[in-house]
C-alpha cells in the first residue's frame, strides 16, 4: 500500500490546529489519523497533537492484531486514553480550558481495515463508487438525519461548524468504530478544511488522476486554498497497489 499525508495552515489562519499521524509498525500494520483542534488560541493545536501523539506512540508498541474484537478494543482503549489526557490537561491551564479535537482514522491490519471517528473530520472510500464512510458528529448532521434540513441546506447552514462530539471536552466520549469492506481501492482522510470547501466530485477527480499519492495530496490542499483557504486543511491518501485490490 502507498500512502502520504500533509497539513497546511490555509490562507486565513495564523496557526495550524490540525495534526496528523501516518505510520507503519513492525507488524505490517498502518495507522492514519487526522485531528482538527478546537478551543481557540494555541489550545486547539495542543489537543490535536496530544491525540495524534498518543495514538501513534501506542500503535508503534502494540502487539499484533489477531481478531476484529482485539483491534476494536485497542482502538476504543487508546482513543479513550487520548480523551482523558486532553481533558486532564485542559483542567491545568486557563488558556487551555475547553480545548478539544476531532479525531478520524484508519487502522489497516492483515486481518482487515478499521475506521474510527469523533467529530466532523471525514474518511472517504473509493470502491465501485466514492462514498463517505463516516457520519459527522455535528448539529447540522443531526438535522439532516431528522429530515429537518436537506444535505444541500446543511452546506450553508449558519451552525454548520457546531460539533456535538469531540475528544477532550467531556470526561466520556462516544467513538464510532467500524470494520470496513476490504475491496476498497483508495481511502482518503481529511479535516473539514477540505470537505467543507471542495466538492466531492472534485476530490474524486483528483484521487482518480494519474500520479503519486504525494502529488494528489498537495493538489487537494491547493484546491482548498483556491476555494479561499478559510481553514487549516489536512489530507491523507492511502492507495492499494495492484496485488492488493481484492482485500
Amino acid at each position: 500500500m502507498k500512502f502520504y499525508g500533509a497539513s497546511d495552515v490555509g490562507l486565513k489562519r495564523t496557526n495550524n490546529q490540525d495534526s496528523y499521524a501516518l505510520v507503519e509498525n513492525a507488524n505490517a500494520c498502518i495507522l492514519a489519523v487526522i485531528c482538527d483542534g478546537i478551543g481557540g488560541g494555541k489550545a486547539g493545536d495542543v489537543a490535536s497533537q496530544i491525540a495524534c501523539d498518543h495514538l501513534k506512540n501506542q500503535f508503534m508498541t502494540a502487539a499484533s492484531f489477531t481478531s476484529d474484537l482485539q483491534a476494536k478494543h485497542w482502538l476504543q482503549k487508546v482513543i479513550c486514553e487520548a480523551n482523558d489526557l486532553i481533558f486532564m490537561q485542559s483542567t491545568k491551564s486557563l488558556s487551555q480550558k475547553g480545548m478539544g479535537t476531532t479525531c478520524v482514522g484508519v487502522l489497516v491490519t492483515p486481518h482487515g481495515s478499521y475506521i474510527f471517528n469523533v467529530g466532523d473530520s471525514r474518511i472517504y472510500g473509493l470502491y465501485e463508487e466514492f462514498v463517505c464512510l463516516t457520519i459527522d458528529h455535528s448539529f447540522v448532521s443531526d438535522l439532516v438525519k431528522k429530515g429537518e434540513i436537506t444535505q444541500e441546506e446543511a452546506l450553508h447552514h449558519p451552525n454548520r461548524n457546531m460539533l456535538t462530539n469531540a475528544l477532550g471536552i467531556w470526561d466520556k466520549v462516544k467513538i464510532d468504530i467500524n470494520k470496513i469492506k476490504p475491496d476498497y481501492r483508495k481511502l482518503l482522510l481529511c479535516s473539514d478544511g477540505l470537505h467543507a470547501y471542495v466538492e466531492e466530485a472534485e476530490i474524486l477527480k483528483v484521487i482518480n488522476s494519474e500520479g503519486e499519492a504525494r502529488a494528489k495530496v498537495y493538489e487537494l490542499i491547493e484546491k482548498a486554498n483556491e476555494a479561499g483557504g478559510f481553514d487549516n486543511v489536512s489530507v491523507i491518501l492511502l492507495e492499494k497497489e495492484e496485488g492488493e485490490l481484492h482485500g
